[in-house]
């Protein structure tokens, strides 16, 4: 059993910066707060301070983890060049700590929620679990035996699963990566579709945007299982909550192109917007995290 100090969760996302406290013991998280993500280097990072002093101003904060969009080093803690967020080759972790001068702990966003998933959520019954987190980008993680599995520090970038080579060009230079044909403002973008109308149920345009972006992530998630052979994959993020739109176009799409004996269990995240600032705090508490 894990056993857990007063931690302090934070999610930094594209769009946003999450947080929220675990005490002790206690698996829940307490005072959920998100705020819109900053442009700047200078804004995002005093956000994230005001934050910090603002749960320890109203709890005994033992120890911070952070979950941060790729790629990293999460041995030395640095933020290398992430496309949504302005750090860039950014030691967060030396920095934080000096600020702080409590113990911080990084890792990608998308293995933090993996990690939450995978042992309170949607995935703690299994021992092989694949997290893939659906918004501004597409992230993935990789849960086995209940650890991340880091590869050399970075294994788990899934929204890089390269589908077609002669397909668009990403922000890092890739061409054809997963996210480029699913992530949120690709498909709002590309398929000229206002938010507002491929939210509503009865727009058959929006259902045909729908069933479409169901088959391409059935199609990936075919590679994903090939790869890995995982009991379960767990859907999160923003996209995520747009599941009864694309699920059956999903599961067709990946029992056509899925050639193991058995599929896996597709499953949408139980934690909802707080499954990355658990899994950050959980990691906080990990023997084996930034060791």
């Amino acid at each position: 059993m894990m056993r857990i100090k007063n931690t302090l969760g934070i999610d930094i996302g594209g769009s946003s910066i999450k947080a929220g406290f675990l005490p002790g013991p206690r698996r829940r998280c307490l005072h959920f707060k998100a705020r819109p993500t900053p442009k700047t280097t200078q804004a995002a990072w005093e956000l994230l301070i005001d934050i910090i002093i603002d749960y320890c101003a109203r709890y005994r904060v033992q120890t911070i983890g952070v979950g941060c969009p790729g790629p990293l080093d999460i041995k030395r803690g640095l933020i290398i060049n992430p496309p949504n967020l302005p750090f860039k080759n950014f030691p967060f972790k030396q920095f934080l700590e000096q600020e702080t001068l409590l113990p911080i702990t990084i890792d990608n966003d998308a293995n933090v929620f993996t990690l939450a998933e995978a042992i309170l959520g949607a995935g703690k019954k299994y021992q092989n679990v694949i997290g893939l987190t659906l918004g501004t980008g597409v992230g993935g993680g990789i849960v086995i035996n209940k650890k991340i599995y880091h590869g050399r520090g970075n294994a788990g970038e899934l929204g890089y699963l390269l589908q077609n080579q002669s397909g668009p060009r990403g922000q890092l230079g890739e061409n054809g990566a997963l996210q480029e044909f699913i992530r949120a403002g690709v498909l709002i973008k590309n398929k000229k579709i206002t938010v507002a109308a491929l939210a509503r149920e009865h727009n058959p345009r929006a259902n045909k945007i729908w069933q479409e972006f169901g088959s391409h992530l059935g199609y990936a998630l075919a590679s994903i299982s090939h790869i890995f052979d995982p009991d379960v994959i767990i859907l999160g993020g923003q996209i995520a909550k747009a599941w009864p739109r694309f699920y059956s176009s999903l599961q067709k799409s990946l029992n056509k192109n899925c050639i193991l004996p058995k599929t896996p269990i597709i499953k949408r995240a139980a934690l909802g917007d707080s499954a990355g600032v658990i899994g950050a705090a959980l990691l906080a508490n990990l023997p084996y995290a930034n060791s």
